[in-house]
């Protein structure tokens, strides 16, 4: 069995976390995030995100603004950016969009600003 298999951590019947790196990232598999997430599945994307700091949910297409706004609710209240517009028909999507010449290679922070910064920021990459 090669060391990546033994690193694969199964915290219920479907839901697996592969670490993509030494003390960084990990994969999560097994869970489809616009669909009903049981309390167990919950609890262990919210430990897997203080374990691994950041994670990977792949091929999650029918993930839409509405259930990506629904997943944000289960890790706790979202935060609308404090400068920067919605996107229109959401409460708390920006829309980074490189079709339209933003720029997106830059260093920043995501509201660290503020006295009271949000725990997490999702992306979710639509092509």
């Amino acid at each position: 069995m090669s060391n990546a298999a033994l690193a694969v951590k199964s915290v219920s019947h479907a839901l697996e976390i592969h670490p993509v790196a030494g003390r960084i990232g990990a994969e999560i598999r097994g869970v489809h995030l616009s669909g009903e997430l049981d309390a167990a599945t919950v609890e262990a994307i919210q430990q897997a995100l203080v374990d691994y700091k950041v994670l990977f949910f792949r091929e999650q297409t029918q993930l839409d603004d509405q259930r990506q706004e629904a997943f944000a609710h289960l890790l706790g209240e979202p935060v609308a950016h404090p400068t920067v517009p919605v996107r229109e028909g959401t409460r708390y999507l920006l829309e980074l969009d490189g079709a339209e010449g933003q720029r997106a290679n830059s260093w920043h922070t995501d509201v660290t600003f503020v006295d009271a910064y949000p725990k997490a920021s999702i992306l979710r990459s639509v092509v």
